[in-house]
């Protein structure tokens, strides 16, 4: 997710090794990957009727349970949670986090005026939003931000306890499926369950304090 801009190093203490850091472009860059391949994997998942884990997948079901718009109701979900973050880890991954969430809500409604899918395979389609949407957040990750929402809670968790943010994830919603069960069709839930494990078996794998040491 780095930049071509020379990255700084950081001062540590004696005995450790430097961590380099982003530069402003870094950051800026890998949060816009970030974002717009988020809004790709909602997208795709919205267009064949599907849901995914954490508060997308909150707002997939009051959307289809109430017919509202999905990027009102996504940018509401994600609200409450940024009093965690605001309280327990910092202004600046708030102020990212938020807007991250703001223009993924904005991309994911005009999604279908850019992009018209005519036929994709559930299965196929399923795991390659789940791949997309888990490389987005990790690029959110890696740059100090979040797609909001639970993405905030594993974070937190990730960064003060060690715990992967992936294996919480695949936690909690496992808990959001349960309840999408008794909502909507079972092939749709099954489907759904397929990309959720991609995405959070992605994450897990993939994004881990020990590998990236760049901030």
């Amino acid at each position: 997710m780095s930049g071509a801009s020379t990255p700084k190093q950081a001062t540590l203490p004696d005995g450790a090794a430097p961590a380099v850091t982003h530069s402003l472009f870094d950051n800026l860059q890998g949060l816009v990957f970030g974002v717009v391949m988020v809004s790709f994997g909602i997208s795709l998942l919205k267009a064949l009727g599907l849901i995914t884990g954490q508060a997308a997948g909150i707002a997939f079901l009051i959307s289809y349970e109430t017919g509202f718009d999905f990027s009102l109701i996504f940018l509401i979900v994600n609200l409450p949670f940024y009093i965690l973050a605001f309280m327990r880890l910092s202004l600046g991954f708030t102020l990212r986090s938020l807007g991250c969430v703001i223009a993924i809500s904005a991309l994911t409604g005009i999604a279908p005026h850019l992009f018209r899918y005519e036929h994709v395979e559930p299965f196929s389609g399923a795991i390659v939003a789940g791949f997309c949407i888990g490389i987005g957040l990790i690029g959110l990750f890696r740059h100090g931000a979040s797609g909001g929402g639970i993405g905030i809670l594993a974070y937190y968790v990730q960064e003060r306890t060690g715990f992967r943010a992936g294996w919480l994830q695949f936690a909690l919603d496992a808990v959001l499926f349960g309840t999408a069960a008794f909502l909507l069709d079972g092939k749709a839930v099954l489907v759904s369950m397929v990309g959720a494990a991609a995405l959070n078996l992605f994450v897990a794998f993939n994004h881990r304090r020990d590998w990236y040491i760049a901030r």
